[in-house]
């Protein structure tokens, strides 16, 4: 369970801080800065599976993703995460890379737009529990199975976290659990639902209980649900969603789409003739429902395309996911945040904008606010 996040200089979150609770709904009007939480939440997911330098570059590389206001005199151009889980505690902390005065151009990196790692640290067993790695710069020390700290022999890429790059588990079980926790957390943000969109079309179908991040398997996925016996709180949904329909996964001819049959109609009307918001309400559904529980999940903006008769069973959908997994819900819905707080105990935290920079509405126009939320 993620107890507290704080972030700090990416972007609009100069000095971010945030307890989740079990489902928290993050609320807020257009440019507050959700859409930058969301990020840099996803991010963390990006060091564990060694991609961070390659999803800062599509992001417009560090100085895009940099805090860009009035710095104070002791205010570092870095950004920072510190991430407190139930087990284990995670920092760190990257900026541009270091240019050495006088340095032969040979020693002088042309990725000068890719995250230079400054600090990490992973402590096991909470806040205060002991430190199981550490590094600075490019120099790593990590607890060995005797109990003692010592260099790691391997070579390190100074744009990617020591989380992906340390591999041995059985020496380091600390750096493997943490980072099988963090890629064990799942993020839906767009589904891609234009003509062009696989889950449009016929398909070979493969067993699948985890949905794609785009809700390309849509229909296999579906049918997984389905033989996995994890239907029944779908079909409730549907008929709330969309009362007398039935749905199915697979056609007449074999393919793997999601169909639909109306009361009205003589026949299943295919994947393609589907509206964006129908399409999209059974990815979330899957998402929801899924046989394979995450750890994490986070949705943003899960109402996009959604009619508003459609909020109220997606909050039921919520409301009804495991007790093991922690849910956060980006939303630009105050009706959708109102709909999950009726259908089960959510924290809704509501963000604003104050002098270019997110913060949450509690905090208001304080000059600066250091303590958490209760």
């Amino acid at each position: 369970m993620l107890r507290s996040l704080d972030i700090r200089g990416y972007r609009s979150l100069r000095e971010f801080r945030l307890r989740p609770g079990r489902v928290t709904v993050i609320t807020g009007q257009n440019g507050v800065g959700k859409s930058n939480f969301y990020r840099a939440l996803a991010l963390l997911q990006r060091m564990a599976d060694g991609r961070l330098a390659e999803a800062i570059a599509l992001e417009g590389g560090m100085p895009s993703l940099m805090w860009a206001g009035r710095r104070r005199k002791d205010e570092p151009h870095r950004v920072r995460w510190e991430l407190e889980h139930e087990d284990f505690t995670f920092e760190m902390e990257c900026g541009l890379p270091a240019i050495a005065p006088g340095a032969p151009p040979q020693f002088m990196t042309k990725f000068r737009t890719d995250p230079d790692i400054k600090m990490e640290t992973l402590r096991f067993g909470g806040e205060k529990g002991r430190l199981m790695a550490k590094r600075k710069g490019p120099a790593v020390e990590l607890r060995t199975p005797d109990g003692k700290m010592e260099h790691s022999p391997l070579p390190f890429h100074a744009p990617e976290s020591m989380l992906s790059e340390v591999r041995d588990g059985l020496r380091f079980p600390a750096l493997t659990a943490t980072r099988e926790i963090l890629l064990g957390w799942r993020f839906y943000h767009q589904f891609r639902t234009d003509p062009d969109s696989s889950m449009r079309r016929p398909r070979v179908g493969a067993w699948s209980s985890v949905l794609a991040h785009d809700g390309s398997n849509l229909a296999a996925n579906l049918q997984s649900i389905r033989e996995a016996g994890y239907a029944e709180i779908i079909d409730k949904t549907v008929e709330e969603a969309f009362p007398g329909a039935d749905w199915r996964c697979v056609d007449d001819n074999g393919g793997f789409q999601l169909q639909l049959r109306r009361p009205d109609l003589k026949r299943w009307l295919d994947a393609a003739e589907l509206s964006d918001g129908t399409l999209r309400f059974f990815c979330l559904a899957a998402a929801l429902r899924t046989p394979k529980p995450p750890p994490l999940l986070v949705l943003n903006e899960p109402e996009t395309s959604l009619h508003p008769g459609l909020l109220s069973p997606l909050a039921d959908l919520i409301a009804k996911v495991p007790k093991e997994t922690q849910i956060i819900i980006v939303t630009h819905s105050q009706a959708l945040a109102d709909a999950i707080s009726e259908k089960c105990d959510a924290k809704v935290i509501e963000l604003i904008h104050h002098e270019d920079e997110t913060r949450r509405a509690e905090e208001g126009g304080a000059k600066r606010a250091w303590t958490f939320e209760g």
